[in-house]
């Protein structure tokens, strides 16, 4: 099972936020168990570079151990990518865009067909509901609002009982 983390999340365990506190160990220990694999997007290394100071790649690197998200351009990334632009064009028209939308965009079309477990902002994960992706792709969504934060740490919680109980 693999899990897209965004840079929010990220960004949360690293500030010691008090929800992602609670979410780094259950997730740390999910990646050890072979629970769940989390990989890195060539997103990350653009995001990560506005705040050095976190070291958000290298809290990445050690859940990732290496894995990266394919990132080919496949019909499904690209349907992604289509249908995300164009309700936020359709739907958005005077919204200011934010600068990491575009990063976001990309992140996101990369990482919707390929994971079964993706966390992003609410913003985004309302144009996702909207278009209905997360159903198409078979994923489940998570915004680092803190009762989402605490839904992954639940689902990661499942997984891990249900290695041990297998």
């Amino acid at each position: 099972m693999l899990l897209y983390l965004d840079q929010n999340y990220l960004s949360g365990i690293a500030k010691r936020k008090p929800a992602f506190r609670a979410l780094e160990p259950v997730l740390r220990e999910a990646v050890a168990a072979g629970a769940i694999r989390v990989p890195e997007s060539a997103v990350h290394r653009i995001e990560s570079g506005a705040r050095p100071d976190l070291r958000l790649l290298e809290l990445l690197r050690e859940l990732s151990a290496g894995l990266r998200l394919p990132h080919d351009g496949s019909p499904a990334e690209r349907r992604c990518a289509r249908a995300l632009r164009a309700l936020l064009e359709r739907d958005y028209p005077d919204r200011t865009p934010l600068a990491s939308d575009d990063l976001d965009l990309v992140a996101l079309s990369r990482a919707l067909p390929h994971c079964d477990l993706v966390t992003c902002d609410a913003f985004m994960a309302e144009l996702i509901r909207r278009a209905r992706l997360h159903t198409w792709c078979g994923c489940e969504l998570f915004t680092g609002r803190r009762p989402d934060v605490d839904r992954l740490r639940g689902r990661l919680e499942g997984l891990l009982r249900e290695r041990r109980e297998a």
